[in-house]
């Protein structure tokens, strides 16, 4: 047996074969936080106050409130209707009422709050404040007073009236 001797090539290992891939490490686990007594406590308070405002929101008599104005001098068309505040035709410088019955049934104090809105707002009175105080069995007349002044002009007026009756708490 011959020796054998080595060659001149120089051995080049086979790089064909992949290194094996390590293993993914898992991110630790970040511990969930709890919620504490108050923080609970906070949440549910603060989801039963809105869901207390949104029930009175829902619940809150709506009126829509129109008036005419028409040309001429002391003319006034009226439209009976008790679901809107309708003002009718009104001449400038003239005026109308018209009245919505409040009644507290109930064996609690409501606050009631009369909130107005819309282009025909300005032009409408109310004879109580906005914010008052209806007693148990207390039966009042809400009365909307319109005076179309001498400048306005000849179209059609609109506006929205909220009332809200919440139990006074305190």
């Amino acid at each position: 047996m011959e020796p054998q001797m080595p060659s001149a090539e120089p051995q080049v290992p086979n790089t064909t074969q992949a290194a094996p891939a390590p293993a993914p490490v898992a991110a630790p686990k970040k511990p969930r936080k709890q919620w504490t007594k108050k923080q609970a406590f906070l949440l549910i308070g603060a989801i039963a106050v809105v869901w207390f405002i949104g029930v009175q929101v829902m619940a809150a008599e709506r009126y829509q409130a129109i008036v005419q104005v028409v040309e001429g001098t002391d003319r006034v068309g009226v439209n009976p209707t008790a679901e809107r505040l309708d003002f009718g035709d009104l001449s400038r410088d003239t005026g109308a009422s018209r009245f919505i019955n409040l009644k507290n049934p109930g064996k609690m104090a409501k606050t009631i709050w009369v909130v107005k809105s819309g282009e025909l707002a300005e032009l409408m009175k109310v004879d109580r404040p906005a914010k008052f105080t209806l007693q148990p069995g207390e039966e009042v007349k809400l009365e909307f007073n319109v005076r179309i002044p001498s400048s306005a002009q000849y179209r059609k007026y609109s506006g929205r009236v909220m009332i809200f009756k919440w139990p006074k708490l305190f």
